[in-house]
């Protein structure tokens, strides 16, 4: 994904530093750079999380006032509410963060309006940052 992003920025650049030098429209250049800046890393993405959908256990959440815990067939893991430093609200999802690249996503698609604010309201009671949708 890194090599598919460095090669699309590449082609942008190279098409920006013609069109200074020689004059006229890279256009292609840019578009092609855009496609294989962005578009590859979204496919790779994409394919890798169906992958992963697909081969993955049924997980369960508990949210409690001792904190958030996961569970699957292979694994289970607890964190008490300090381990988290923010919750956000996403689309489908509560995002519990420990740090800036580990983080617990929740999915809340069976879940009420009230039943996502009670959650909401327990975090910010334990002392976590709550970012609402």
């Amino acid at each position: 994904m890194l090599t598919a992003r460095g090669l699309g920025w590449a082609a942008i650049a190279l098409a920006l530093m013609l069109e200074v030098v020689r004059g006229g429209s890279y256009l292609t250049l840019v578009l092609v750079g855009a496609l294989i800046a962005v578009g590859v890393p979204m496919l790779l993405i994409n394919a890798g999380t169906r992958s992963a959908l697909e081969d993955s256990d049924l997980t369960t959440y508990e949210i409690t006032d001792g904190g958030v815990a996961s569970s699957s067939l292979a694994s289970r893991h607890a964190y008490a509410w300090n381990a988290f430093r923010d919750v956000e609200e996403a689309p489908g999802q509560l995002i519990f963060r420990h740090s800036r690249t580990r983080f617990l996503p929740v999915p809340t698609g069976t879940l009420s309006r009230p039943q996502i604010e009670q959650i909401l309201g327990t975090a910010a009671g334990h002392g976590l940052r709550v970012r609402r949708a």
